[in-house]
């Protein structure tokens, strides 16, 4: 009675470790599943993008293009998956998805485009150059002397002109309002008389042989304040010929 009391014991222990071993091998064995990815893809605005290359890698690897911008991924084994969504003028999209249980898992991706260049832009033609202007050379004193302004209240004469630049010659006896330049740099060389000279609110003493530069747009003014005329030459570069 004992005999077979152990043989049946030794049995039971065989058969539990036989259990044992195959529950084990059981947890070992990989789930798989089945899980179904259901993948929709659009644009930015919500509009369904076909031809998408969908790349998908993890426990098993799947390539796929989505039609009308769904496409449906089965019989996938449980685990996490790397979703990669690709189409020419859109920016690549990444995703990462754990799949896990029968029920259809959403993969919902919305896609940017990529942004177009801007065409080249045509660059506009230079504008025809200016003609050179003519050679000048002239006796000042006596072109004066010509042109006197004598009481009068003011005169300006032109001397010389050119693409880049002009002379005048300036003889006032009252003061010269305030103005500016607006394309014009101002050089200012007094030949006779005396004043004062405005510019962008300063004062500045003019008399015989001082020199004076006014920037373009720089507000200025000029008054006499000698018995004879103020008598300037006035260089603008930058200012064409008023004729041209």
């Amino acid at each position: 009675m004992v005999q077979i009391t152990a043989a049946v014991a030794m049995t039971l222990l065989i058969a539990s470790g036989s259990t044992l071993h195959g529950a084990r091998t059981a947890q070992r064995r990989p789930t798989t599943g089945p899980v179904t990815f259901a993948v929709q893809v659009t644009d930015t605005k919500g509009a369904p993008l076909g031809g998408v290359a969908v790349s998908v890698d993890g426990p098993v690897a799947r390539r796929a293009t989505t039609e009308a911008g769904r496409i449906a991924l089965e019989n996938m084994p449980t685990g996490t998956y790397h979703f990669t969504f690709e189409r020419e003028g859109y920016y690549v999209s990444e995703k990462n998805v754990v799949g896990r249980g029968r029920k259809p898992i959403d993969v919902k991706v919305a896609m940017m485009p990529r942004i177009r260049p801007v065409p080249g832009l045509s660059p506009l033609a230079p504008p025809p150059a200016a003609p050179p202007g003519k050679p000048v050379a002239l006796d000042l004193p006596a072109f004066i002397e010509k042109n006197y302004v004598g009481r009068a209240s003011g005169k300006v004469l032109p001397i010389a002109c050119s693409a880049g630049g002009s002379s005048t010659l300036i003889q006032i006896n009252d003061a010269l309002a305030e103005h500016t330049h607006a394309d014009a740099d101002e050089f200012v060389y007094v030949i006779a008389g005396a004043g004062t000279a405005r510019v962008a609110g300063q004062d500045a003493p003019l008399t015989a042989g001082v020199f004076l530069l006014v920037p373009r747009r720089a507000a200025h003014s000029f008054r006499p304040s000698g018995k004879g005329p103020l008598v300037m030459l006035s260089l603008r570069a930058g200012e064409p010929c008023a004729d041209r």
